[in-house]
């Protein structure tokens, strides 16, 4: 039974993602993505409670894929994997990336990363962190997420490779 429920939430989501590249979350119904994804009504119900969640759900399932359990480290912050990580993100979930922007949805994402930062934050023993958990967020996410999304924006001109490498120029450069 659970591979059942796997294979129409997998179904679901993937449909999710499709319908989005050419129309507003606001004009999805359940109707239209059970049609697309092939799957009865219960199985949606089984699974979510509404297209917003399905949009929810998208987003965690690529995000654990690409960073799994790595935010319970400040080193990882700060290292050359998280920023790869990253990058691989976008590139992974560029179609998905690209419609939550299309259709003003990136609060989604915020939202999300927020939240998993702040845990983060709550279990830090770094006070001067705790104590400026808005500042770190943006820190933290600001550069990086807004460097890959124009990345994504413009086709992605450049290979993961090539995009690190900037990166990596970039902070050698802000320490100068």
């Amino acid at each position: 039974m659970s591979g059942k429920s796997d294979y129409s939430k997998q179904q679901i989501t993937k449909a999710l993602i499709d319908l989005l590249q050419t129309q507003s979350i606001d004009n999805i119904s359940i109707t239209k993505l059970t049609e697309k994804a092939k799957v009865s009504r219960n199985a949606f119900y089984n699974n979510f409670n509404g297209v917003e969640d399905v949009l929810k759900e998208v987003y965690r399932e690529a995000h654990k894929e690409a960073f799994g359990t790595k935010f319970n480290e400040l080193e990882y912050f700060k290292s050359q994997t998280f920023i790869k990580d990253l990058i691989h993100f976008f590139d992974k979930n560029t179609l998905l990336l690209l419609a939550l922007m299309k259709w003003n949805l990136l609060d989604y994402v915020a939202q999300y990363n927020t939240k998993l930062t702040y845990e983060y934050i709550e279990k830090s023993d770094n006070q001067i962190i705790k104590e400026n958990a808005e500042y770190f967020t943006v820190f933290l996410w600001g550069k990086y997420f807004n460097l890959c999304t124009l990345w994504i924006l413009k086709g992605k001109q450049e290979s993961c490779e090539e995009i690190y490498k900037i990166i990596l120029y970039f902070n050698h450069f802000d320490k100068d």
